[in-house]
Formats: structure tokens, C-alpha cells, sequence
């Protein structure tokens, strides 16, 4: 384990995270949207 590199300290919230897991967390509040107005419909 202790030939292993650190992690890279960076400021940017999300940068540890892969391009999807990105993308998918800037279309968090749109998703969310579109849930709400499908449960509303639904119920």
C-alpha cells in the first residue's frame, strides 16, 4: 500500500469523480424535476 500515489488535492467540487458520475451530477436537478411532475401525474 505504500507504493501507492496520493490523491491529487484539487479545489473543484466532483473532481475526483469519473466524466459520468460528472454529467450525472449536473443533471441532478432536472432529473429531479421531471420525477416530480411524474409522481404528481401518477398520484
Amino acid at each position: 500500500m505504500a507504493d501507492q500515489e496520493p490523491r491529487k488535492q484539487t479545489d473543484a467540487p466532483g473532481s475526483e469523480l469519473g466524466e459520468t458520475a460528472r454529467q450525472m451530477r449536473a443533471a441532478e436537478p432536472y432529473i429531479s424535476a421531471v420525477w416530480k411532475l411524474v409522481g404528481g401525474a401518477v398520484v
